[in-house]
């Protein structure tokens, strides 16, 4: 992992760099407060701010603004932002996308970039940044937060909130364990070593590079034998 240097400017202006309307890459830094809010409630990529600080510096300068606090709002009545959000968190994926804080690497990564005087001065213009402190000051007068203060006296809000709860597709979504694959694949995505990052990858990969895959595991005629997976490596 790449020790963090990115000029001042860079990490600031980050989520301006992508356009609105593009589709944005997965390693992407979402562009606006909307954005922000769909990228936070998909767990199987929250986590990217947690474990790149240029990533980082760029959620806390778009999270501090009061645009944010708008997007939330709206967002809370919003029941397909609800059903794609416990659709990812019931995916493999999820898990995969927090067992990458258990890499060395990460920590050794924050350690040397808490000490980065660039890094420090990022932080320190995003929270002193008094333009910032203005908009917070004017958002009584904003309209997207009036919009969304007086969506809440609003019966279709509610009303499609309470229609939710008869939608077919968030009905899939909490049937999903009920599949036997569903815990075949969290169970390969445990195991799978690339899921831990290039440290403890290395670590769990067996002498032969064998890499268990249990995605079919409860419906192969061999379901009910038991099944010897190496977990540590030989001692020498």
């Amino acid at each position: 992992m790449k020790r963090y240097s990115l000029p001042l400017a860079a990490l600031l202006m980050a989520p301006a760099l992508h356009a609105a309307d593009a589709p944005a890459p997965a390693n992407s830094v979402p562009a606006n407060s909307e954005e922000w809010v769909r990228h936070l409630s998909d767990f199987t990529r929250n986590a990217d701010m947690l474990v790149d600080p240029k990533k980082f510096v760029a959620a806390f300068n778009q999270l501090s603004e009061p645009a944010f606090l708008a997007a939330a709002l709206q967002a809370i009545y919003d029941p397909q932002l609800y059903n794609a959000s416990m659709a990812s968190a019931m995916d493999p994926k999820a898990y995969a996308n927090y067992a990458r804080l258990m890499d060395p690497n990460v920590a050794s990564t924050w350690f040397s970039t808490l000490m980065d005087p660039q890094f420090i001065n990022a932080m320190t213009t995003v929270m002193t940044d008094p333009g910032k402190l203005g908009r917070w000051m004017m958002m009584p007068l904003d309209p997207k937060i009036t919009a969304a203060a007086l969506n809440m006296l609003n019966p279709n809000a509610y009303a499609r909130l309470g229609a939710a709860a008869v939608d077919p597709k968030l009905m899939n979504t909490m049937a999903a364990p009920m599949n036997p694959n569903w815990y075949g694949g969290w169970a390969n995505t445990a195991m799978t070593p690339q899921t831990y990052g290039p440290t403890y990858g290395a670590w769990m990969a067996t002498p032969q590079g064998y890499v268990p895959n249990l995605g079919g595991w409860m419906t192969t005629p061999y379901a009910g034998m038991p099944m010897m997976i190496p977990a540590m490596p030989p001692a020498r």
